[in-house]
């Protein structure tokens, strides 16, 4: 659980103090995903708060037919349908696990409970969505150019999604079909 808090801690510029990290973790309840187990699926009413523990979620939401991959949560990553939290509305958005994964899950009452009583832990919180507003946009400072270009970056700022997603939720992710991955993936093997 150490290492745990010491990368949730990493998820926002303001540090909480042990004592208030503490507090935090002892609201969260361990849930076990299996490989392409929904966390939150698209109209579902989850206003709870979740933070990867181990492994790789992705959010997606559906355009027609069209499954598409918009973000990867790895481990530290704090995750909710805003939906759902903010306006007590269905999910838009699905979380599932793109492997083996489990998330820590707050209730939202206790995530509220904690924000109102400690300042603290509400300084985190404005923190923590700075930050989240911030990724967005280096997200797209550093995932960018041509999907080859894209590909590449991926591979050097976040390997462990390569390791461990699915390639057909990488090409999602990237905008292109799986057969095109592959055929890019080999390229890149050979040098091209």
């Amino acid at each position: 659980m150490e290492e745990f808090k010491k990368v949730l801690a990493e998820e926002a510029s303001f540090k909480l103090s042990d004592e208030t990290m503490n507090r935090f973790c002892s609201l969260m309840e361990e849930v076990h995903l299996k490989r392409y187990d929904y966390m939150i699926k698209s109209g579902d009413l989850d206003d709870n708060i979740y933070i990867v523990k181990d492994g790789v979620v992705r959010r997606t939401h559906q355009d027609g037919e069209k499954i598409i991959t918009n973000s990867f949560a790895i481990k530290g990553s704090v995750l909710m349908s805003w939906h759902c939290y903010y306006f007590n509305q269905p999910s838009y958005s699905q979380f599932q696990a793109c492997c083996d994964t489990i998330v820590m899950r707050v209730p939202r009452v206790k995530f509220d409970e904690l924000i109102a009583g400690s300042h603290e832990f509400a300084q985190w919180v404005l923190s923590l969505a700075h930050g989240t507003l911030y990724y967005q946009e280096f997200k797209s400072r550093i995932i960018k150019g041509d999907v080859k270009e894209r590909y590449i970056s991926l591979i050097k700022n976040r390997p462990e999604i390569i390791q461990k997603v699915p390639l057909g939720f990488i090409a999602s992710y990237l905008g292109i079909t799986q057969s095109h991955l592959s055929r890019m993936r080999n390229e890149l093997a050979k040098g091209k």
